[in-house]
């Protein structure tokens, strides 16, 4: 994985994380009087195959203190035939992927396994958010993946060239 893909991905998962913190937390986003360095740690997955005339999307996120979220597209993205699904249930457990979420009516099954490789990148981003600069420090490594799909009785292989364990420390600082 290049350093500009980790660093776009880091962007990524915080601003997932920062914009679905709200909404986990059942709560209006309020500013905290002195804003904390908060742990998070998960996964990022996400693989894109074609085959037996069926093309699948997908991302496998896991975060501990928001909760996880797989999604899945079948078909032209631009079409809108995917889903996702939201929960506390981790999709990798003991180097085993598994998610399911309903698309158009039938299951599709995300499947694999994927551990983690090679050394860990250090990643430090800052940007600005609904109202907040977002710190993001901490690292990624690789997970190496053997990822398939299955839906509408075909088996799909996975591509997952966008696959990462993450392990961060986010501040949300109000911008006054």
């Amino acid at each position: 994985m290049n350093k500009q893909t980790s660093r776009g991905l880091a962007v990524i998962g915080a601003l997932v994380a920062g914009l679905a913190g709200p909404l986990f937390s059942g709560s209006a986003a309020q500013a905290d009087p002195a804003p904390a360095w908060k742990s998070e740690r998960g996964i990022v997955i996400e693989c894109a195959g074609d085959a037996h005339g069926v093309q699948v999307w997908t991302s496998v996120y896991e975060n501990q203190r928001y909760g996880n979220t797989v999604q899945v597209v079948i078909g032209d993205p631009d079409d809108g035939n995917g889903n996702s699904r939201n929960t506390d249930a981790k999709f990798l457990v003991d180097g085993v992927v598994k998610a399911t979420v309903k698309v158009d009516g039938k299951r599709a099954l995300i499947e694999g396994a994927a551990e983690r490789h090679g050394p860990r990148t250090k990643v430090y981003e800052e940007y600005e958010d609904a109202g907040f600069l977002i710190k993001t420090r901490g690292f990624h490594r690789q997970l190496v993946t053997d990822m398939g799909a299955r839906y509408g009785g075909k088996s799909i292989p996975l591509a997952c060239d966008t696959a990462f364990y993450y392990d961060l420390e986010v501040k949300k600082i109000p911008i006054t």
